[in-house]
């Protein structure tokens, strides 16, 4: 397990993960959030390395290799899943 966060100012929602996301996964949250705007903290509460997404580890990167990546292939998909339910129960939270 790794830590993640989401909070909540107004509209504004936050969300905070210890790796480097991918820009594909960053987008992903944005566009999926239920707030006004949103923005995704990187290196937070730790440091896993990158988060590749599973298309990108197909590829075999350098973000994928083991010391860069120290995350399962399907974390980014089940890291924005934990997010975007964190947010809706923020954005429940009225």
């Amino acid at each position: 397990m790794i830590p993640l966060q989401a909070f909540r100012i107004g509209d504004l929602g936050i969300a905070a993960a210890p790796c480097e996301l991918f820009a594909e996964t960053g987008l992903e949250l944005k566009a999926t959030t239920p707030f006004a705007k949103a923005f995704t903290l990187e290196i937070a509460n730790g440091y896993f390395g990158y988060l590749p997404t599973p298309a990108q580890h197909k590829l075999g990167g350098y973000e994928t290799w083991i010391g860069t990546n120290r995350l399962e292939v399907e974390a980014s998909t089940k890291i924005v899943a934990a997010i975007q339910q964190m947010w809706a129960e923020l954005a429940a939270a009225k």
